[in-house]
């Protein structure tokens, strides 16, 4: 009885806190007059037309892009853990009630697609826009990182779609009939014959250092996108988030590593 009151009143203090939230960034957009409440056409032209609201769309897929991997590579990372413990995560995800699996799938799509028809759209405008000169001086300041957005974007686009010819359609040679002595799915044993193949381990590390770069420069804009700017924090962010994206994808690397050099087995 007591817990059950005691999860009513949580569940009120996130609600007052999520409203919070939203109360800010609804004052957010009306101080840069970009949400008018009696025309909503505005705020939909913002988000369609100007660059400001693309950017913005930008980092807010990206960072939903970004959290999502997290969570990916934090599963992937059970399989230091054996067998059993990995197996009984993906069969955890694949039992998830009220459909929620394909959901969070669908709407990962949906982010995926936004996230890259904008990148092209915001680089195909930008490349028009720019005279010749500034945009050869542009480049010239511009950081590694920035210059080579559009590429390694495509790249680890193509490091998806292979990702998920081979581990989720397995249309790579993988075999589908595994499961362990439980009657699961036997991810584990999948995942380790496939990194057993040293062609494909080293592209996984190559793709996760690409990510990483792309990462480098994503996170640390994503900042000034949403308009969190501060002259405080700045220098501390523009350090923080490319070291977090490095981290991220080093500790991915290192599964396929740890199976080539027999850790995992």
């Amino acid at each position: 009885m007591f817990l059950e009151i005691r999860t009513v009143i949580e569940q009120k203090k996130n609600l007052i806190l999520l409203t919070q939230h939203l109360s800010i960034f609804y004052r957010k957009l009306r101080n840069i007059n970009i949400l008018d409440i009696e025309n909503a056409s505005h705020f939909k032209a913002f988000l369609q037309k100007s660059s400001l609201g693309s950017k913005y769309i930008m980092a807010l897929t990206g960072a939903g892009l970004f959290a999502f991997l997290v969570g990916h590579i934090a599963g992937n990372l059970l399989l230091f853990f054996g067998q059993d413990a990995m197996n009984a995560y993906a069969l955890g995800l694949r039992n998830l009630p009220y459909g929620l699996l394909w959901i969070a799938r669908g709407g990962l799509i949906v982010i995926v697609v936004s996230h890259i028809v904008i990148a092209y759209r915001l680089t195909y405008h930008n490349r028009r826009a720019r005279p010749q000169r500034y945009a050869y001086e542009a480049t010239l300041q511009a950081s590694f990182a920035s210059r080579t957005m559009p590429y390694t974007g495509t790249l680890v686009l193509i490091f998806i779609l292979l990702h998920l010819a081979h581990f989720t359609f397995r249309w790579a040679g993988v075999e589908i009939d595994l499961v362990d002595p439980l009657g699961r799915d036997d991810v584990y044993t999948m995942v380790v014959r496939a990194f057993q193949n040293p062609i494909y381990s080293a592209g996984y590390v190559v793709a996760m250092f690409i990510l990483a770069y792309h990462l480098s420069h994503g996170l640390s804009s994503m900042w000034q996108s949403l308009g969190l700017n501060h002259r405080k924090y700045n220098p501390f962010f523009r350090r923080i988030m490319p070291l977090t994206g490095w981290v991220v994808c080093i500790s991915a690397a290192i599964i396929p590593l740890a199976v080539l050099f027999g850790i995992i087995k």
